[in-house]
């Protein structure tokens, strides 16, 4: 009889856990559809575009950051480029504003990666343009400069329908971690233009989406628009104000 009772209880702890991972195996299927990844990326509408990044602050009170990454090489054997641009929302002042690294990297001979800061400086928004602040550091008396003085959020505008008319390349989502991403295949004349590519060029466009955001604890995004040799990223994280 004992043995009969333990039997009972270890088969429903047995079906307990078979449940509980049925479940698991099909939430896990399910996030990492097409469906449930798009509707977590179509909810960059909600910045893209902003014309005045100012008005960033009506969806975003307590303030944001925005991180721009632009990286370009014009063959194998010349050095790598990239521009770098931090902004903060500050919300005390409602000023934009922030750092730029430009730094130049290379392969040596021993097959290691050199870097050199060739540029450093304040920016700061005005005027629905980004602007260098007086002064900076440089080697090699390089000039400051901006890759863009406007930003992709700007002008470009990020939809669910958009994004359903797009073939995707890959998706995918991380039970490790909670994140997810979904790269696809961008024809778009605006964006072209933008980087300086072909008008029938078609780049990456990878949307990366971390877990607080997944889990609506955050808003964060990392968009990168890929092609060859050439990369423009852009991402922004803040506390959306509760509607």
């Amino acid at each position: 009889m004992i043995d009969g009772v333990f039997m009972m209880k270890r088969l429903a702890l047995t079906a307990v856990l078979l449940g509980v991972a049925l479940l698991t195996l099909t939430g896990c299927s399910l996030k990492s559809s097409r469906r449930y990844i798009e509707g977590k990326a179509s909810e960059l509408s909600k910045v893209y575009p902003t014309e005045n990044l100012e008005d960033l602050f009506d969806k975003f009170p307590d303030g944001f950051q925005i991180r721009i990454t632009d990286i370009s090489e014009d063959s194998e054997d010349s050095p790598s480029i990239s521009y770098q641009v931090v902004l903060n929302g500050i919300s005390e002042t409602k000023e934009i504003k922030g750092e730029i690294i430009k730094e130049s990297s290379f392969e040596n001979s021993d097959g290691k990666i050199e870097e050199e800061t060739l540029y450093k400086g304040n920016v700061y928004y005005k005027d629905g343009s980004l602007h260098l602040s007086e002064g900076g550091s440089s080697n090699n008396k390089e000039k400051g400069d901006l890759k863009h003085s406007r930003l992709l959020m700007q002008e470009f505008p990020i939809s669910r329908s958009s994004l359903k008319g797009l073939e995707v390349v890959r998706k995918g989502y991380s039970l490790e971690t909670g994140s997810a991403s979904i790269t696809y295949k961008l024809k778009n004349e605006q964006v072209n233009n933008y980087l300086g590519l072909e008008n029938d060029a078609q780049p990456n466009m990878i949307i990366n989406i971390p877990e607080p955001t997944v889990s609506g604890k955050n808003y964060g995004y990392s968009i990168i628009f890929r092609k060859d040799k050439l990369s423009h990223s852009e991402g922004i994280v803040g506390k959306l104000e509760k509607d």
